[in-house]
């Protein structure tokens, strides 16, 4: 009989499955801030937003985001979940880009700009 019951074995630790992408969620505190002052664009636009966020391999506290208008996506049907939902549907991204959370930089590609000026010509 054994009767090390509460040792664990190898076979009883569970193996921790891969972080599930992240549902939409506000913009992070320091992508809206860049938006807004880097960008110039009013706060009341960049804050109505909404980001999908995925870690960055090997990087802790890294990540890529996308914002979007959780309106306008809602208007076309589409309904985002996570990150990846937004790859079929490229015009629904305003902005992405990367942040990391402990040195605070931020790099924020604009699309809506060149969404805007596809449309107007």
């Amino acid at each position: 009989m054994n009767w090390n019951f509460w040792k664990k074995k190898k076979t009883d630790l569970k193996v921790k499955p891969a972080k599930a992408q992240a549902k939409p969620k506000d913009l992070p505190q320091d992508v809206g801030k860049y938006m807004v002052v880097q960008l110039g664009y009013d706060p009341d636009w960049v804050w109505a937003l909404k980001s999908v966020v995925i870690e960055k391999e090997n990087k802790k506290d890294c990540f890529d985001f996308r914002a979007f208008d959780a309106v306008t996506a809602h208007d076309k049907g589409v309904k985002v979940q996570n990150y990846s939902s937004l790859e079929g549907h490229p015009d629904l991204i305003l902005f992405d880009g990367w942040y990391d959370k402990n040195s605070r930089q931020v790099a924020v590609n604009d699309h809506y700009k060149e969404l805007k000026n596809g449309t107007a010509a």
